[in-house]
């Protein structure tokens, strides 16, 4: 036996004596020969706190969890850091490491609560600084929660720190208009108007941003929504083509730019595009129908070269028809190119002379042009009343003109005021005040009643007030965490929290049944043996139970009758686990201990510390 060994049973005879004091000072000479032992190191902290030295306890656990953290042991080191939060619920860097202990192992609805505690904490102290460090964090760890974001931006603005608060305010609404969130969208696109009016329209910062990064559909969704309020915003109309254009949406684009047209008759950017759509799709005659009621528009904005190119593009299709050259000679003498005028006029010249004829023109010059297919109509919606008065159709073998400007204004539905109020909620909305769900997770089965027994006994445990509940946000593949924590809790003799994770882990049916028997446990670890036994027995009537389910009931049962002193009663559970699964545990040695009459199992030190009885 090693001197560290001898110093650990010296201890426990101590302890057995009621000598705490002393065997403190033999676990600290235990501890000094070997400072790596944490088991040691673990029990001398539980000690500690037995005399009331609390600061010293703490000491000795925060090298413990900080041992096992490092180390990657992140669940052992949460229920290490949870009873130093007992001994100090005040210490906020303890709620601070567990935040960022339960981020690192992925839990991340338990980190949210750690530190939405740690903000509740600093906002009420008023300590700002911090406060927004912790939001930052909570931000980080949950990048999708628009009221963690809102929260932060509001927080940055109230300091001054406005470029910040801006950016923000960006990223949220980017965030929202991803949802396609139009209420939301708006609100928030009014409250930076608010907060920011010397920074533009945010709304088509943003939007411009969403469809740069290809969420072009996103942001015509919200395009469109913000035209029904208002289809006199030349910006939007714009931004809409560019969605469109970037989506390689024909149809959507084609009808887009006519209703542009019909708002904005001026603008040459919706004719332009609506030509080149027409181009892709070899609509010769449409194309030069356009071209010529759009000439003077693209002279007019110095866009002569992008004409010519234009003309250009429908020389491909109609190599000889003299419209379109004669366009290009307007073309070529509005961008100063008159050598390239002269020479498609000497074209004009010799298709002239090979037809020898004026009446041998190609025959497209003397019939009415063919009515060009019907287009598919495409829906765009926009509110009829928001329509302008509509324009006669005119022949399709004529020349469109731009519209004449009209008498009355077009008729525009009313829009919302614009000094409506925008009230924003900037509290945290982590679900804290929801309905808890039934504390036992598990599923009722419709043709059994064992079942909804064992649940009601286990939710009707009073937990201590102050315990941290995680609740909604978590995902059906937590429930392996979820377990791990519930026995790292119950290891350190934190029961209430071991419950709680275990009732959330049974959420899967696979260990269902492991996890009530670990609650059974842990009531039984409470000193609840009524209920332990009671939700125990309630669970060994339970169908379909493998062997080795029953056996680990069974067992679970005895050692509760033993903790009432029922000595006869535990071991006839031994008994009959071991009639049914002889190899089962250690079930022959505690059915032999029964049988002498022992009234407990003798234990070494090592085992002592391997069970961490308290």
């Amino acid at each position: 036996m090693s001197k560290k060994e001898k110093l650990l049973a010296e201890a426990q005879k101590l302890l057995q004596k009621g000598l705490t004091d002393k065997a403190i000072k033999i676990y600290q000479e235990a501890l000094a020969l070997d400072p790596q032992d944490q088991r040691v190191r673990q029990r001398l902290a539980e000690l500690l706190i037995r005399v009331n030295r609390l600061e010293d306890a703490r000491t000795e656990f925060l090298a413990v969890g900080k041992a096992l953290a490092t180390n990657g042991f992140y669940l052992k080191a949460i229920a290490v850091y949870k009873q130093i939060e007992k001994l100090f619920p005040d210490d906020i860097t303890i709620t601070l490491t567990l935040a960022s202990l339960n981020e690192q192992h992925g839990l991340v609805a338990q980190a949210m609560a750690e530190y939405k505690k740690a903000f509740e904490y600093f906002e009420r102290t008023e300590n700002m600084a911090e406060a927004v460090t912790v939001l930052q964090s909570m931000q980080k760890t949950d990048p999708q929660n628009v009221n963690i974001r809102l929260k932060l931006a509001e927080v940055l603005h109230q300091l001054g720190r406005l470029d910040e608060a801006y950016q923000v305010f960006t990223a949220l609404a980017g965030l929202v208009a991803e949802r396609r969130d139009e209420a939301s969208f708006r609100r928030l696109v009014q409250r930076v108007s608010q907060l920011f009016p010397d920074k533009g329209d945010v709304a088509r910062v943003v939007l411009e941003q969403q469809i740069d990064e290809g969420n072009g559909e996103q942001a015509a969704q919200l395009l469109h929504s913000l035209l029904k309020s208002d289809p006199q915003q030349l910006w939007v109309w714009k931004l809409l083509l560019l969605a469109y254009d970037r989506l390689d949406n024909s149809g959507k684009l084609k009808a887009t730019c006519q209703h542009f047209i019909k708002f904005f008759p001026a603008e040459l950017a919706p004719r332009e595009q609506l030509i080149r759509c027409q181009l892709l799709e070899q609509d010769a005659e449409a194309v030069v129908l356009q071209l010529e009621a759009a000439e003077k528009s693209f002279i007019a904005a110095n866009a002569a070269p992008r004409l010519k190119e234009l003309y250009l593009e429908l020389e491909k299709l109609l190599p000889i028809d003299v419209r379109v050259i004669k366009g290009l000679i307007r073309a070529c003498r509005a961008c100063g190119e008159h050598e390239a005028a002269d020479q498609f006029a000497a074209k004009i010249s010799s298709l002239a002379s090979l037809s020898g004829s004026k009446r041998q023109q190609p025959a497209q010059q003397e019939q009415p042009a063919a009515a060009p297919a019907a287009e598919p109509e495409v829906e765009f919606d926009l509110p009829l009343e928001m329509e302008p008065e509509a324009v006669p159709q005119q022949p399709q073998a004529a020349v469109p003109q731009p519209a004449a400007p009209e008498t009355a204004e077009p008729k525009v539905a009313p829009s919302q005021p614009a000094n409506e109020l925008y009230e924003i909620e900037i509290e945290l909305d982590l679900d804290d005040d929801a309905p808890a769900p039934p504390a036992s997770a598990v599923q009722t089965v419709s043709t059994e009643n064992w079942f909804d027994t064992v649940s009601d006994i286990f939710d009707s445990v009073d937990t201590a007030p102050g315990k941290v509940k995680y609740g909604a946000g978590l995902e059906s593949g937590d429930s392996q965490s979820h377990y791990d924590l519930g026995m790292a809790f119950r290891e350190m003799g934190l029961f209430d929290e071991a419950l709680t994770e275990f009732r959330q882990a049974a959420d899967d049916p696979a260990r269902r049944v492991e996890c009530l028997i670990q609650q059974g446990a842990c009531l039984r670890d409470k000193g609840d043996f009524a209920r332990a036994e009671s939700a125990l027995q309630s669970l060994l009537a339970a169908p379909g139970l493998s062997l080795e389910e029953a056996s680990a009931i069974k067992y679970e049962l005895a050692l509760t009758c033993e903790a009432c002193g029922r000595a006869s009663d535990a071991a006839r559970m031994y008994g009959e686990i071991e009639a049914a699964n002889p190899a089962f545990r250690d079930v022959k040695t505690r059915l032999q201990q029964a049988g002498d009459g022992s009234d407990g199992f003798d234990f070494d030190e090592d085992d002592l510390l391997d069970f961490e009885l308290k």
